[in-house]
């Protein structure tokens, strides 16, 4: 199938992944790697491979679509919104969401994930409409979470799953098209603020259980679950001394 990919993260994998499962990339659209460094490594990629790159902003996508009219366009970590009049002149636009829709959508959710205990995760495949994470979901699938998870060790997780997951999802489209995919109960649709260092503040007066997976959801080296002992601030970090070396990123 011939697609045009669109990132402004570390997606490499997933970018290697569409090629090697026989797709064409016939561009790839990219935010400024000036301010988006994590995106280098799939623009090296794209150059080694000749593939085209275009580095685009908000008003590029508000602009002539030209080469995208009536093209699939797959977006993976892309940090734009795709406006109504670019939805609207392209033949299909997939999002990789890299969490369970509807529960949670939009952008950095992973903490958030770990902060509701939840005991899985996964990765949705779906199409994208004049929402954030509304469009019908083409696929999803799912992977068991460590009751010693943290964001970076999902993060990480989430990343090494994505690849096969959006192979799959385009062996699927190109198979079968829309019809394959299910609308979501927007009713459903949860949308946790943006991570913030208060967000890792404790209440002392809860057990200590009760309060685990809030420790754990903080990010232990820039914003540590912390609480105030005679108004001086105190952090909390866990780990365990015996986990294995597999697990260097869990607590």
């Amino acid at each position: 199938m011939r697609l045009f990919y669109f990132t402004s993260g570390p997606r490499e994998r997933v970018f290697d992944a569409v090629l090697d499962a026989g797709h064409e990339v016939a561009a790839l659209y990219v935010t400024d790697p000036a301010r988006w460094p994590k995106v280098a490594p799939t623009v090296q990629r794209a150059e080694a491979r000749r593939i085209p790159v275009r580095i685009v902003g908000r008003r590029d996508l508000e602009g002539p679509v030209g080469e995208l009219r009536g093209a699939v366009c797959l977006s993976v970590g892309f940090g734009l919104i795709f406006p109504a009049r670019f939805l609207s002149a392209v033949g299909a636009c997939l999002n990789v969401h890299g969490t369970l829709l509807p529960k949670y959508a939009g952008a950095r959710t992973l903490n958030w994930v770990i902060a509701c205990g939840e005991r899985e995760s996964g990765v949705t495949v779906h199409l994208v409409d004049e929402g954030v994470d509304t469009g019908p979901v083409l696929l999803q699938r799912m992977f068991p979470l460590s009751p010693y998870e943290t964001g970076r060790s999902l993060a990480r997780k989430t990343l090494e799953f994505e690849p096969p997951v959006v192979v799959e999802a385009l062996s699927l489209f190109a198979r079968n098209g829309v019809v394959v995919a299910r609308a979501q109960d927007t009713t459903e649709v949860t949308r946790f603020p943006d991570r913030r260092p208060e967000h890792s503040e404790l209440d002392p007066r809860q057990p200590l259980a009760m309060l685990y997976d809030q420790i754990r959801a903080a990010d232990a080296e820039r914003y540590p679950a912390y609480f105030y002992v005679n108004g001086e601030k105190v952090c909390v970090r866990l780990w365990r001394p015996d986990k294995s070396d597999d697990e260097h990123d869990l607590v």
